[in-house]
């Protein structure tokens, strides 16, 4: 039996193969998913695509994998000095009692993990090729980035 909600957090800089290998495999484990962009409120080479950008991108995902349905809530999370204040945070943009966190951000899974929440590590999926670093430098030096990326997401990124 899948268990409620799983609850994945990302910054998505840009949306890749990784990411939706990930909402994918929260699919099979969960009935339902909460999908929270990170550090919206964060301007810098790390992170150059803005919050709205970022979530034209997952609902795009979303709409083009039909599962609008599954996706309770798309929202974003700024990022705070305090973990603790994090938490808060983040816990106010989840909004059920009933999740799990899933994914590999070693941060993010410590902050839940401290505080007793159950936590989902997956493993990366063919991290040597889908990692947001790699691809904004590939981006930038106009290399060969858009084969890690959805072919929808790259028109949206041109």
């Amino acid at each position: 039996m899948k268990k409620k909600t799983g609850v994945v957090i990302g910054r998505f800089q840009p949306f890749h193969y990784g990411h939706a290998w990930l909402i994918n495999k929260a699919l099979t484990e969960f009935e339902d998913v909460v999908i929270l962009i990170g550090s919206t409120n964060v301007e810098d080479e790390n992170n150059p695509w803005s919050y709205k950008s970022r979530k034209k991108m997952l609902e795009e995902f979303i709409r083009r994998n039909k599962i609008e349905k599954k996706v309770l809530k798309l929202d974003k999370i700024e990022d705070v000095p305090d973990d603790n204040k994090w938490l808060e945070v983040a816990l106010q943009k989840i909004k059920t009692e009933n999740f799990t966190v899933i994914g590999d951000n070693e941060w993010v899974n410590g902050i839940f993990e401290s505080k007793g929440f159950e936590v989902v590590r997956t493993g990366f999926f063919q991290r040597e090729l889908y990692e947001g670093l790699k691809i904004r430098k590939l981006y930038n030096a106009n290399e060969n980035w858009q084969e890690r990326i959805p072919k929808y997401i790259v028109k949206l990124l041109e």
